[in-house]
């Protein structure tokens, strides 16, 4: 039988990435924003003012991406996916970096950082299987997990299976398979790519 091809996001999906991005722009606006507040997927409409787009700039901090946390049992349900035998592709979209310079010192790479945070954290998933892109649909495979509406939508809009990872920003969108987190998510992936094997 052929190996399901499981496509992953990673900010927000696989790792803890809003709460880390909010907690920046909190320390330096004085805000209490908080990740139930981010309703829509552009986060400056709910920033103070004095920063809106300048919320974009924290994606250029070096080692932002390197150190987020792993979502709470993202890394065992992947784990059993792997034991199962599907294919696990990390299709991530990545910010331009800083690049370094005579007057930049604080480079940063956020594709390299994302690259090294899964290596660090899910040895078992081969190098090789990274892609970034922001149009994830090109990418073949049998299902994909993302938080992002636009790109939920796109993917049912083309016929093709899409969990939802549920965030506040995509609770307005009508998603076909949706999961609150990642225990619901490996009951969803077991069913739709192994037509219901029972977790060992």
């Amino acid at each position: 039988m052929r190996k399901p091809i499981i496509l992953l996001d990673m900010d927000d999906v696989m790792a803890n990435f809003s709460a880390e991005w909010i907690r920046l722009y909190n320390e330096e606006y004085s805000d209490s924003l908080t990740q139930n507040d981010l309703t829509e997927w552009d986060a400056s409409l709910f920033t103070k003012p004095e920063c809106g787009m300048k919320i974009y700039d924290y994606l250029r901090n070096p080692g932002l991406f390197r150190n987020l946390i792993v979502a709470d049992g993202c890394k065992d349900v992947l784990k059993d996916l792997t034991e199962l035998g599907a294919e696990l592709i990390i299709v991530t979209d990545s910010p331009q970096g800083c690049s370094f310079g005579q007057s930049d010192w604080r480079g940063s790479n956020p594709t390299d950082d994302k690259r090294a945070w899964l290596q660090e954290h899910f040895p078992f998933i081969p190098k090789e299987n990274f892609i970034v892109t922001s149009k994830k649909w090109l990418v073949q495979g049998d299902i994909l997990i993302d938080d992002k509406p636009s790109t939920i939508l796109k993917f049912q809009e083309l016929g093709r299976k899409v969990v939802a990872m549920s965030r506040p920003c995509n609770q307005k969108i009508d998603a076909q398979l949706r999961a609150d987190n990642w225990f619901v998510l490996h009951d969803i992936l077991i069913r739709e790519c192994f037509g219901g094997i029972v977790r060992n």
